[in-house]
């Protein structure tokens, strides 16, 4: 890719295990689902209707959670090597504003630069960040996110997961991994 400048970093799927929340979401629900059940993000498809409110006050309700996951294996040391390029790096998150503190602290416990988070509080902003951050690149695992910001001609590197196995199109390239995401990006 030519002349990168900006990527934006989606937070939940893409720095973290994109089946991180399977085990917490069992407990709540009582459900026993593992990562091959998990093929969509809307969680009335996959919890039923019971549960179908619950993603409005997780964020809220659940926010512990958030200060549990892990940085997925290599995302460091890519975004380190991208920033030593001089590209700048945005965490943009669908998380409720209400718990910024809490993600600005989980991105400073990594390493990482918690004045670059950027939170939404939900998926319906991430074209008008990714044009207000001067983004060039957009890296998400949210099928939705990633067709929209596809659509609206950034380019998109998607991780891949169950639940975005149908999303491809112009300007969307798909990888397994964050070594992937390193030569994309720099080659």
């Amino acid at each position: 890719m030519n002349q990168i400048k900006c990527v934006c970093i989606d937070i939940d799927g893409t720095l973290t295990d994109p089946y991180f929340f399977i085990p917490i979401l069992n407990e709540i629900t009582g459900k026993n689902l593992t990562k091959d059940d998990y093929t969509s993000i809307n969680w009335l498809d996959t919890y039923g209707p019971d549960y179908s409110e619950m993603y409005k006050t997780f964020d809220d309700e659940y926010s512990y959670v958030y200060k549990t996951s892990t940085i997925v294996e290599g995302a460091k040391n890519v975004i380190e090597n991208l920033k030593a390029r001089g590209i700048e790096i945005h965490y943009v998150t669908a998380r409720s504003k209400s718990i910024h503190d809490i993600t600005a602290q989980w991105i400073a416990d990594q390493g990482l630069d918690p004045n670059r988070v950027h939170s939404l509080g939900g998926n319906h902003g991430k074209v008008e960040a990714a044009k207000e951050l001067g983004c060039d690149v957009f890296i998400e695992d949210d099928p939705n996110n990633a067709k929209n910001l596809a659509e609206a001609g950034y380019k998109v590197i998607l991780m891949d997961t169950n639940y975005n196995k149908g999303v491809s199109g112009n300007n969307i390239t798909r990888v397994n991994g964050w070594d992937q995401v390193k030569d994309i990006i720099i080659n």
